[in-house]
């Protein structure tokens, strides 16, 4: 391939990164930790730890939001407890607003009263709200969409320009004086080990955030506007016609063993009723299938007489849900047991230190190998690499303490103070200042994890291994090896500033050097 070839895909490569790298490292991160949604949830409610709320409360929970909120008989869906130790409802009001509600406890286990508007798990759903939108409301998850396509010409581009090396030197990683070589090193061998799984992300992460733009504009240019009335069966068990039929309606234990009858692989995790107490009123149950890479799949119940109307599940569905359903289990990496959870984890992290390292290669790439004052868009790049990327570590690792110490802060809000703060003390700090602190901060962080787990609640690390809780032990574990990594990593950068090449970007800012920078706040890249 041509040199001036090479060079142009160098350019896609290089661009297509910085500009979704920032969006890409959060999602990363997110979608990490995402895999372990439910025993996160679990260890954020010390109340249900142990002991899950029951099937009959569920139904007790269903029960109170018809009565109050008269919509939720039109449509409604709760998640079961052994989905979630805290079912909850959701449902949609006359005027369009989404609600959510869950069931105040009393003392004793009784529930008197619905609590409305927090009902969702607060940690694990702000997780996996970075990961699917940033947490940004309605068009985060088109944003995303888009950042995914971004993703992919990073990839193909970096595939084709790296390829003729990285075959040479793809196992060698050169430590030394030399550091833009071995991030460089570091970067290839992820992106290179990593390849597969990251082209699937990529591809099913664009789709899942973009196909119901794609199927509007389909429905428009294609099919003449006669695709949108099939939206909820392409992707439902629920048919469009349901036949009549008079009765009392199931309760929510008759419908779950209609539908475990009908699809006996299915795990359940949730149901939704819709026009409950009509003649053609119906309740699809939701599950997944651990055995097959099309995990999820659905079985619909007439709630009047417990007729299964329409399933979609391993063996039993057309190929559009078929596709659908292997497109959601090959991004989510739920379909192989704990095994591949844990492969799944382990390749979030390593798209996020992929993203992290090549911001630090285009950084090392373009400062001035004998200035000690770097350009002031190097400079800005280096604090805004220190400030979001570290900022969502410390984020994170402080929403966790948050939500065992101040139960009653939203996750969301005590994230985005933090990284807001983080981001604040990079632009004011020297990067290699700002990056040191807020390491140090995010080790402390992950430190007071097991600490307030054992200060807060009834459980500790020691218990938990003893009664091989591997579930709350996991949490505490994971986090300490955080609270290590972190503390390495701060004490190798805090090692560069003071003993590495004083003319970058992450070297420790000297009384003159400042002097300069401040004379010269935006001193041209050359």
């Amino acid at each position: 391939m041509r040199a001036q070839t090479l060079r142009q895909y160098l350019s896609v490569h290089t661009w297509a990164g910085i500009v979704a790298g920032f969006a890409l490292f959060v999602a990363m991160l997110g979608g990490a930790l995402t895999v372990f949604h439910h025993e996160i949830e679990r260890w954020e409610q010390p109340v249900t730890r142990h002991a899950p709320l029951s099937l009959a409360q569920t139904e007790q929970l269903a029960e109170m939001v018809r009565a109050q909120y008269p919509a939720a008989r039109e449509q409604m869906g709760v998640v079961l407890p052994n989905h979630s130790p805290m079912p909850f409802a959701y449902w949609q009001q006359p005027d369009g607003e989404w609600m959510r509600a869950r069931l105040r406890l009393n003392a004793d286990g009784t529930a008197s009263s619905l609590v409305t508007g927090d009902a969702r798990p607060g940690l694990p759903n702000t997780v996996n709200s970075l990961h699917y939108s940033l947490s940004i409301p309605t068009y985060g998850l088109y944003l995303m969409g888009v950042v995914s396509l971004f993703y992919g010409m990073a990839l193909i581009s970096g595939v084709i320009v790296h390829l003729p090396r990285v075959t040479r030197d793809i196992f060698a990683l050169r430590p030394g004086r030399n550091l833009k070589r071995f991030w460089q090193d570091a970067h290839n061998a992820i992106g290179v080990l990593s390849l597969p799984f990251h082209i699937v992300f990529a591809l099913t992460g664009a789709l899942l955030c973009l196909s119901l733009p794609l199927m509007m504009a389909f429905n428009v240019l294609t099919f003449e506007n006669k695709l949108a009335p099939q939206f909820l069966q392409m992707t439902g068990a629920v048919p469009a016609r349901i036949a009549p039929v008079d009765g009392k309606p199931l309760d929510l234990q008759a419908v779950l063993a209609r539908a475990e009858h009908a699809a006996p692989d299915l795990e359940t995790t949730a149901v939704a009723w819709s026009r409950y107490g009509k003649p053609d009123a119906v309740a699809e149950v939701y599950g997944e299938a651990n055995d097959s890479l099309g995990v999820f799949g659905a079985v619909a119940v007439r709630l009047n007489d417990g007729e299964i109307v329409g399933q979609h599940s391993p063996g039993v569905r057309d190929t559009n849900h078929a596709v659908l359903s292997m497109i959601y289990g090959a991004h989510f990496g739920n379909f192989a047991g704990d095994v591949m959870r844990w492969v799944y984890f382990i390749l979030g992290l390593m798209g996020a230190v992929l993203v992290y390292s090549g911001n630090l290669l285009w950084l090392e790439s373009r400062r001035k190998r004998n200035a000690a004052i770097q350009p002031a868009n190097l400079r800005w790049m280096a604090k805004a690499t220190a400030g979001v990327f570290l900022g969502t570590c410390l984020g994170i690792a402080v929403a966790f303490v948050a939500a065992v110490v101040a139960p009653g802060a939203t996750s969301l809000s005590i994230f985005v103070v933090t990284i807001v703060l983080s981001m604040l003390f990079a632009a004011l700090s020297a990067p290699a200042l700002a990056a040191t602190g807020l390491l140090v901060a995010t080790a402390l962080a992950c430190l007071a994890i097991p600490a307030v787990d054992a200060m807060f609640t009834p459980d500790n690390l020691v218990r938990t291994l003893a009664n091989g809780d591997w579930v709350l032990a996991g949490v505490d574990l994971i986090a300490l090896a955080g609270a290590a990594i972190f503390a390495l990593f701060a004490r190798a950068t805090w090692r560069r500033a003071r003993l590495g090449d004083p003319n970058s970007v992450w070297a420790r800012p000297t009384a003159s050097a400042q002097t300069t920078a401040q004379v010269m706040p935006h001193t041209p890249h050359k």
